[in-house]
């Protein structure tokens, strides 16, 4: 059986084709792009921040093994347990075993997209644990029957305003409301019991500090804190790539993670959260536990892709991207969609399980450009190419077909040949008009759209009437 990220082209055709979702789509689009424009013009040295980011983020992947154990030795001084998974089922375990030590019946989450990478929630539910997710766009996907989410910052971004209304009164069983302040106020009163009565909290964490043994959550909603401080067990999901060094370097990459993700200058809520309730302390959990996965993540370090583990998970790329913004977030079939889905699902599942991902993008470089820890995404994009090639993962037709286009690009008099009959060819097809409705060679070209006509000659002949 396939998975729903080996099955994109099906996913995409069926966004497209969806008219709720793309209206919803387009009513959202740009929104991320003109706030995060405008919040960067506050830094003077927008630039220069991004090239510390970066660095930053390189000097950890350099030695993440020496700095990961700096931080277990400081985080378990400060009365903190620390657990390493090496795969999602693991970190099912693990949290399955905590919550049966401390006699967990009900978990309440936040911020946690590994979780959702590790398939944490059915886990939990068949070992009799009753999860709850409390960020409001993770809470509308789980009462929706456990949608999986479209983004990684707003979840429920492919929703409109009356799809959200519809599920809260058939879900609560109360008057329909269209109010937006209303709509959340009732969120907040529904799972107000919760935060009082689950024994356990799980959230994820942007970054662990290894100088202070903190993790780092940045939210909007007051949900996080109350998901971390209330409970009497914490349990902390994060990737072993999310160490870094200091406070000092936070402060830096905190300039640039609100800005890219949201367009904000500062997130509503920044929490520092270290160690166990001490004496004295009127919240914070009796337990913490830190569980820290690799799924895939050490074996980027030191290879070719090791660049994309910078990523802070602020989604300014797929915010950019001309295709995530086209057929939305599910389309990409697992948590991660966008131009990093496109690159970190190969990777961690395999690239023969996301054959398509590596395509699915024009390589415009927008979300090169926008990275904050510049990420080369469309070179890596294109380097997943190669390498489907290289292990004959695509098409042989395909591949024969690059193969001849390969041999006649090396051949300058045959290639402006080729290119002279292709540009004839096409312009006998549009028939004088602009575009050509259907393209036979390549039919799914023109399924949802035109192909531009073209206007003429071709690049050389043009070059060469104007050199003379």
């Amino acid at each position: 059986m396939k998975s729903r990220a080996h099955r994109f082209k099906e996913n995409a055709a069926a966004s497209l084709a969806n008219p709720v979702l793309q209206a919803n789509l387009r009513t959202a689009k740009g929104k991320f792009v003109d706030k995060r424009a405008i919040a960067i013009k506050e830094l003077d040295d927008f630039e220069a921040t991004r090239e510390a980011a970066k660095d930053i983020r390189n000097r950890v992947l350099e030695h993440l093994d020496l700095w990961l154990e700096k931080f277990e030795e400081v985080a378990c001084a400060r009365g903190a347990k620390v657990l390493w998974a090496k795969d999602g089922e693991e970190v099912c375990r693990l949290v399955v075993e905590i919550g049966k030590q401390h006699g967990v019946k009900k978990a309440v989450k936040s911020k946690s997209m590994l979780s959702e990478e590790a398939g944490l929630n059915q886990a939990l539910e068949a070992a009799g644990i009753r999860p709850v997710e409390t960020d409001l766009g993770e809470y509308i996907l789980q009462i929706n029957d456990n949608e999986p989410p479209s983004h990684i910052i707003a979840p429920v971004v492919h929703k409109s305003l009356d799809e959200v209304a519809d599920l809260f009164a058939k879900t609560h069983k109360t008057p329909r409301k269209t109010d937006i302040p209303a709509l959340t106020r009732e969120a907040r009163e529904v799972l107000r019991e919760h935060f009082l009565s689950a024994e356990m909290g799980i959230s994820g964490g942007n970054f662990l500090i290894a100088e202070t043994g903190s993790v780092a959550l940045v939210t909007n909603e007051g949900n996080g804190r109350m998901v971390t401080t209330l409970p009497r067990v914490h349990v902390v999901i994060t990737g072993i790539e999310k160490v870094i060094p200091t406070l000092e370097d936070l402060a830096t990459l905190m300039r640039l993670l609100p800005r890219s993700a949201t367009g904000q200058s500062i997130s509503n809520y920044v929490s520092l959260l270290t160690g166990v309730k001490a004496a004295g302390e009127s919240d914070g959990p009796e337990h913490l536990y830190f569980i820290l996965v690799d799924s895939g993540r050490a074996g980027l370090v030191g290879s070719e892709f090791q660049d994309m583990l910078r990523c802070i998970r602020c989604g300014a790329c797929m915010n950019h991207c001309p295709v995530y913004q086209t057929i939305g977030g599910q389309a990409y079939g697992w948590g991660y969609p966008g131009p990093m889905g496109s690159v970190l699902t190969p990777l961690y599942t395999g690239l023969e399980n996301a054959l398509d991902l590596p395509h699915a993008a024009t390589l415009c470089n927008q979300c090169g450009v926008v990275c904050p820890v510049k990420i080369p995404l469309p070179d890596l994009l294109r380097r997943l190419r190669e390498k489907q090639l290289e292990n004959h993962l695509r098409p042989w037709f395909e591949r024969m077909a690059l193969k001849a286009w390969a041999w006649v690009a090396e051949r300058p008099s045959l290639y402006a040949l080729a290119t002279r009959f292709g540009v004839r060819y096409l312009a006998w097809l549009a028939g004088g008009q602009k575009s050509i409705p259907l393209l036979g060679i390549a039919p799914g070209w023109t399924q949802g759209r035109d192909f531009p006509a073209p206007e003429g000659k071709t690049f050389r002949e043009l070059y060469r009437a104007r050199s003379r």
